[in-house]
């Protein structure tokens, strides 16, 4: 938060300190959706046509931000870009925010939950960075919110993921294992009719040239164009202390297969309990070779979900030590990744999800002992 303060008062002409743009990656949204409006969205996953833009938006700015989102996304990102940048960057993440914070109120109903929601450190990396994790937050918080009682909205608000597809690609097969097909199938419908706009709108073609932009995100990894302070996946973890890039990969997916059997056998024998669900979202962050650091704002549903368990029912000294690091490592992760070249945040993630599977096995267990 206090960065966060640091760098909007530093900021001079809509640039920072570091010469970058308020809003950071906002910029890329805005820029793509100006394109759409011109009525060439294609080029927005041309890098020069996109920096174009980008420096109509912020003149001055010296980052380059390049788009590697679906149409499904970029539907949204028109309607942000018919207003000016800076207003369009505060009403998205103003409403973003306020979507979050209702969201998760709504999934715990504490007195002082408010308090933890709002100062988790990973909100204020997505607000900085002008980032969508707060909406893909709030559209889970809703789902689990809704999931017994109105399983068919739950659904819709799983479907709507199809702006950020990789969130969504383990719930089909945990709603599968789990027998949940009133959900299931109203999220393949949202889906269907999400991803049927966009082709409506921008036709096939975009879509063909998103599914080849995917080298290029692969390429840029591989090649350490990213900040990998900033990244807590395996595969980053493993580049940054020295594997190369083929082994890294191997034991990525490797790593992530074994979680996807955890997680479809833990839906399978428990279904849709709390824990199953803070199971759920760090196995979706442990699967992605391409994560950043705001993305752990989805770990805010899992964090709660814990503690709210241990009040209950009570918890051990590693459990509470898991959800303490959980909490603050997104405050600390880049600075440690940039001081002392190790990335903190997958083993971190990878702690959450043995714990929520640990707390889950644990009830199953006493309920067949009762």
């Amino acid at each position: 938060m206090f960065r966060a303060i640091a760098l909007i008062s530093s900021v001079d002409n809509m640039l920072d300190a570091t010469n970058s743009p308020v809003g950071y990656d906002f910029i890329t949204f805005w820029s793509a959706g100006y394109l759409a409006l011109e009525g060439v969205p294609e080029a927005a996953f041309i890098r020069e046509r996109i920096v174009e833009i980008q420096q109509l938006a912020v003149p001055g700015n010296d980052t380059v931000f390049l788009w590697h989102y679906p149409p499904t996304f970029m539907l949204l990102t028109t309607v942000l870009a018919a207003i000016p940048y800076l207003a369009s960057y505060f009403l998205f993440i103003g409403g973003s925010f306020l979507f979050y914070v209702y969201s998760l109120k709504r999934l715990f109903q504490h007195r002082y939950a408010i308090l933890l929601i709002v100062a988790y450190p990973a909100v204020y990396l997505t607000m900085v960075h002008g980032q969508n994790s707060l909406l893909s937050t709030g559209l889970l918080a809703c789902a689990i919110v809704c999931f017994r009682s109105r399983p068919v909205l739950a659904g819709v608000f799983i479907g709507l993921l199809a702006f950020k597809p990789q969130l969504g690609v383990l719930i089909p097969l945990v709603l599968i294992v789990s027998q949940q097909w009133r959900v299931f199938w109203s999220a393949a419908v949202t889906t269907g009719v999400f991803v049927g706009l966009s082709l409506t709108v921008f036709g096939w073609e975009l879509w063909d040239i998103f599914f080849q932009n995917m080298s290029v995100v692969k390429s840029l990894m591989g090649q350490g164009f990213l900040l990998s302070e900033k990244m807590p996946s395996l595969y980053i973890t493993l580049k940054m202390i020295g594997f190369g890039d083929h082994f890294a990969y191997v034991m990525h997916w490797g790593m992530a297969s074994g979680v996807v059997g955890v997680l479809m056998w833990l839906w399978y024998r428990c279904g849709p309990t709390n824990m199953a669900f803070a199971a759920l979202i760090p196995a979706i962050l442990l699967i992605l070779p391409y994560l950043f650091d705001y993305e752990m704002t989805l770990l805010a549903i899992p964090i709660a979900l814990l503690a709210m368990d241990m009040a209950d029912k009570g918890g051990v000294f590693w459990e509470k030590a898991i959800l303490v690091c959980g909490f603050v490592t997104p405050l600390i992760l880049a600075g440690i990744g940039q001081n002392y070249g190790i990335q903190i945040g997958f083993p971190v993630i990878f702690s959450l999800f043995i714990l929520a599977v640990s707390r889950a096995v644990s009830d199953v267990r006493k309920t067949k002992d009762v």
